[in-house]
């Protein structure tokens, strides 16, 4: 058991203590002793080259982990600045790195917060923010103590993964809506104002209370009435009964099957589904000709009711108020 007389007296110093010039002693130091570097972060580093040229700078040092993955590593013995956070991204663009390492005495919040929106966004790459310091007991020779402040973790990585994931679908539902905008055109003006987007659906007014909408997912996409009545369900219950009055009317006027429906919105729809969706890209062609086949149909089938259903709902707007002022 160790006695309380001789336990010693930890100091820490800063990283200018122990190393008086970071190129020729602390990056020297470290390509020679990069384990504990490593420990801290998990990896197993090896390899390690100092000052490689990157066009006309130079990288502190390069490494590989023990999956053959390339490393950066850039050193800072003060605060971290902007200028290092430029070229720790250029070094690991520019030698197609996977990992990047940024040691620095004293790091700033903001670049905290830069490392951590990397690891959540920067596609196949890992990083890294690391302070140096220095810890001395009592007159023992000084020695460096690194602590991660930032690294990748098995939540960020989860995070780029939905994010790239969603980057790609946004995509494809852009590049879906653009074809299908294309071909829409040669069949009715409804959409002549409307551009794509990387969203779920696109929509054109049909007049107050009523729109003309697409919309697409993974393994479908839809062509369709909705009713938008800003009040309660009740009025665009109402003006949907109107066109269900006259449902036979409609569906002879299309020659494709139709969807009488109440979404996940609560919004009335009459609907055509295609059964091709983003994820049908060599399927698109054809799908978006059949859409925009679809939506000129329907237009042209419910225009005849478009004004009473309006009145009807227009009807239980009134009524609701009346019954709202009685009560």
């Amino acid at each position: 058991m160790t006695r309380s007389d001789d336990v010693g007296t930890l100091q820490r110093l800063a990283a200018r203590d122990v190393f008086d010039h970071e190129a020729y002693d602390f990056t020297t130091w470290l390509e020679s002793s990069i384990d504990p570097l490593g420990e801290v972060l998990g990896l197993s580093l090896s390899a390690a080259e100092r000052e490689k040229n990157v066009g006309t700078f130079s990288v502190d040092l390069v490494a590989e982990d023990g999956s053959g993955r390339r490393v950066i590593i850039e050193n800072q013995l003060k605060e971290t600045d902007h200028k290092h956070l430029g070229q720790v991204l250029t070094y690991l663009t520019f030698l197609d790195a996977e990992v990047a390492i940024w040691v620095t005495a004293e790091a700033r919040p903001e670049h905290v917060s830069a490392v951590s929106w990397l690891n959540e966004n920067a596609s196949g790459a890992d990083f890294y923010l690391v302070k140096v310091e220095g810890v001395q007991v009592d007159n023992s020779r000084p020695a460096p103590l690194f602590t991660r402040i930032v690294g990748p973790s098995p939540e960020t990585r989860a995070a780029r993964q939905t994010k790239q994931e969603w980057d790609e679908r946004d995509r494809l539902r852009y590049e879906f809506f653009k074809g299908l905008l294309e071909r829409v055109e040669n069949h009715t003006s409804l959409f002549n104002s409307i551009s794509p987007k990387p969203r779920r659906g696109i929509s054109a007014s049909g007049g107050p209370g009523y729109g003309f909408g697409f919309s697409i997912s993974r393994s479908e996409s839809r062509a369709y009435l909705y009713m938008h009545f800003e009040r309660t369900q009740a009025v665009n219950d109402e003006a949907f009964e109107v066109f269900k009055e006259h449902r036979e009317e409609i569906e002879s006027k299309v020659d494709f099957d139709l969807d009488w429906v109440q979404d996940e919105n609560r919004r009335r729809l009459i609907r055509y589904v295609e059964p091709v969706g983003y994820d049908g890209e060599d399927q698109w062609g054809k799908a978006q000709d059949r859409l925009a086949h679809a939506m000129a149909q329907l237009e042209e089938a419910v225009r005849p009711y478009l004004t009473k259903a309006r009145e009807a709902a227009q009807h239980r707007i009134e009524k609701l108020e009346a019954e709202s002022g009685a009560s």
